[in-house]
């Protein structure tokens, strides 16, 4: 009887120490959509790097390797954009890198692969005012998007370390993009993160920015969609 009732108190005492999570809790909730969507984005990633992989192909192209966004990095952007973990469209991407004059052609065959797999989301063309531009294309699949980027060969460049332009470009395209343009790698992302650190004033930011835009003349600046 006193064993029984030792079980009971001790019972009792855990339940109350180790309550289970309320199902309801905001934050609860928030960590569980975080859970399912990250296994989402890993369970999605291998068919957008098949696709990206197969119009790379067909075009002579190049292609990264895909990439998923960390617990880390996906919770910080749902907190300060305000957004679920559903909504964030880049979990998984990928990009394809191709010839500035294959651009439209890539572009329209990735549209219309996805099309074919009952994938396409939607298709934005990035633009900026000091001088970055690039496209990137969203797939739908059930409860989240994945991404696809397209790059020219030297707007990569231009936004990329040295080590990852010829890690990805090789040293062949790379010697050429450097020598034709004359400039070191990297360069528009640096400048970029100059421009948007706190601590940067309307003065820095202007001056950054019009070095942003003097060294993205040397990219093929006449592309316009």
């Amino acid at each position: 009887m006193l064993s029984v009732l030792f079980s009971c108190i001790m019972f009792a005492c855990s339940s109350d120490d180790n309550p289970a999570p309320n199902p309801t809790d905001p934050e609860a909730v928030f960590q569980k959509e975080l859970d399912e969507a990250l296994s989402l984005a890993k369970l999605y990633g291998p068919e957008t790097q098949e696709v990206a992989e197969l119009i790379a192909s067909r075009h002579k192209g190049l292609y990264t390797t895909i990439n998923y966004k960390t617990r880390e990095s996906t919770e910080r952007k749902c907190r300060t954009d305000h957004h679920g973990p559903f909504e964030i469209s880049d979990l998984a991407r990928t990009m394809i890198i191709c010839h500035y004059d294959s651009l439209k052609s890539v572009m329209s065959d990735l549209e219309n692969t996805m099309k074919e797999r009952n994938k396409f989301d939607r298709h934005k063309h990035q633009t900026s005012d000091y001088g970055y531009w690039g496209d990137l294309f969203n797939m739908q699949f059930p409860g989240l998007k994945t991404e696809i980027q397209v790059k020219c060969y030297s707007m990569f460049y231009a936004t990329q370390y040295e080590s990852v332009c010829r890690s990805v470009l090789g040293d062949s395209i790379y010697n050429v993009i450097r020598t034709t343009s004359g400039q070191e790698p990297s360069m528009l992302h640096e400048y970029y993160e100059i421009m948007r650190a706190d601590t940067a004033s309307a003065a820095t930011y202007e001056l950054y920015r019009q070095k942003s835009l003097e060294y993205s003349t040397h990219f093929d600046p006449d592309y316009v969609k």
